[in-house]
């Protein structure tokens, strides 16, 4: 693949008339939505702290959480999110300046790390959602490659490959279909 990614502007997007307080509101009036908030514990990193997309899971391999997602973040993202259990472990980061900048070109629409990552200051300019629970500067000696699962559990919530995350400053959630598919069905 030779074209450089170009990210949509949400702007001009039918479906980008959301936040997450108004989604969290709806699917307080019909719980077959699914609604999971996120505690309060992630910080916004990226470029973008507005983002959503349809959830690709990767679990934490054995071991300590560490894991390279470049073959993951090299894979067309068509608009996903990128959601890693990192296993909230703070002693690495899992995600850097290179594997980000991997994100943006193949147009992956956010990540978000339940555990650290590094090069704070170039994550920031770049254009993709990145959420983590914070940042240290260096990386495991072993970093086996991250594998996309079936479903994570993290905050006592299973969220399964397929739905769909949201992003803004108030918060992550996530529902069991995209906002704009109408009421879902139990």
């Amino acid at each position: 693949m030779t074209d450089t990614f170009t990210p949509p502007s949400y702007r001009e997007a039918p479906d980008a008339n959301w936040s997450t307080a108004d989604l969290c509101d709806l699917a307080l009036q019909d719980p077959a939505w699914g609604l999971r908030v996120f505690p309060p514990a992630y910080r916004a990193f990226g470029g973008r702290a507005w983002y959503f997309g349809q959830i690709v899971t990767v679990p934490a391999p054995d071991g300590d959480g560490a894991m390279s997602l470049a073959r993951l973040l090299a894979e067309p993202g068509q608009g996903k999110v990128l959601l890693v259990d990192g296993r909230g472990r703070a002693a690495h980061a899992i995600l850097g300046d290179r594997m980000a900048g991997m994100a943006v070109q193949n147009g992956w629409s956010g990540i978000v790390i339940h555990g650290c990552l590094r090069d704070v200051r170039e994550l920031a300019r770049m254009p993709v959602g990145i959420h983590a629970l914070g940042a240290v500067p260096n990386r495991a000696a072993v970093m086996p490659t991250a594998v996309a699962g079936t479903q994570v559990t993290l905050h006592g919530h299973t969220i399964k490959r397929g739905e769909w995350l949201y992003a803004d400053e108030d918060g992550i959630i996530v529902l069991a279909r995209r906002h704009t598919e109408g009421k879902p069905t139990a």
